[in-house]
């Protein structure tokens, strides 16, 4: 015959390992939240990369529009206008070109950011699952050796 404080026992290991196994679900959906909101700021990284270099396009459009008037009103069309405007266009170029790399750096850090929390998210839920298995064997065990064999 069961004792009842066993039975007690028996019913407090199954509620823990319930209670476990929420937590555990609960863990793996924060990795993957937290995950999804790398993502996010990936994305967001990206859009800003984007703009910042539309507006420097924008912005050497118009210092560029502004200093062929200003050399035309000066009277000047000279080869050396011409490699003052190229050099613009150039140094435009390199920033843009940096501007990418800067984009392209936030991007692998927040996908790895993102790639390290689904995976602990997942890694922490795997380990209180198990935990949770274990401590429920093990007090069912312990249960089953207090049961008398009468």
């Amino acid at each position: 015959m069961c004792n009842p404080f066993d039975m007690i026992g028996g019913a407090a290991a199954i509620k823990t390992y319930e209670l476990q196994k929420k937590e555990a679900e609960r863990r793996a959906e924060l990795g993957v939240f937290d995950a999804r909101q790398q993502v996010n700021e990936l994305f967001l990284a990206k859009a800003e990369a984007l703009n910042q270099s539309t507006r420097r396009l924008n912005d050497m459009e118009v210092a560029r529009s502004t200093n062929i008037a200003q050399f035309s009103a000066a009277g000047r069309e000279d080869r050396s206008v011409k490699r003052i405007l190229e050099k613009n266009l150039e140094t435009v170029g390199e920033d843009i070109t940096d501007l990418e790399i800067a984009s392209n750096l936030r991007s692998a850090k927040y996908a790895t950011a993102a790639a390290i929390s689904n995976k602990y998210g997942q890694g922490a839920a795997a380990g209180i699952r198990a935990e949770a298995t274990v401590n429920l064997i093990s007090n069912l065990s312990s249960l089953l050796k207090n049961v008398d064999k009468d």
